[in-house]
């Protein structure tokens, strides 16, 4: 498994790994309701393209297959998936690890994500604390989530 620098040829794969992550993940921690505001089945590939030509996400590659991916930027790590037939085999930590490679070559002290209730405990195995609880509206509908923080 490698990681990389954004390639456009994964452009399509990245928003249908983010939907469908989601939907057979955190279906036990959200309603059908909630995962649909989140992550719409729907996917709007040109919003995406939009997105990820300005956030230049770090993939995660094995055997040519996109596993997992994460948007990084300042010290804020944003839209970190991994895809749901690669959990629990690393591909998370190694995102991860690169993430905290970049936070140390910039010489950063502090890195913030906002971690879905699903993720939660991956990111605090990984020495993130929660800071705060927050109530986010999607499309008219409440999420949970957690800002939390780690000192490197």
């Amino acid at each position: 498994m490698q990681i990389i620098k954004y390639d456009k040829k994964y452009k399509k794969e990245i928003p249908e790994l983010f939907t469908n992550t989601i939907h057979k993940t955190c279906n036990k921690d959200y309603t059908k309701q909630q995962l649909n505001a989140w992550a719409n089945l729907h996917i709007d590939y040109k919003s995406w393209e939009e997105r990820l030509n300005k956030t230049k996400p770090y993939l995660a590659i094995l055997d040519e297959k996109l596993v997992g991916f994460a948007e990084f930027y300042e010290d804020y790590i944003d839209c970190f998936y991994v895809h749901y037939e690669y959990q629990g085999f690393g591909v998370g930590k190694m995102l991860l690890n690169h993430i905290f490679k970049i936070a140390k070559e910039k010489e950063q002290t502090l890195l913030r994500v906002d971690a879905s209730i699903t993720a939660k405990p991956f990111f605090e195995k990984s020495g993130f604390i929660e800071v705060k609880k927050n109530k986010v509206i999607r499309n008219n509908i409440e999420l949970i989530n957690f800002s939390m923080q780690k000192v490197l």
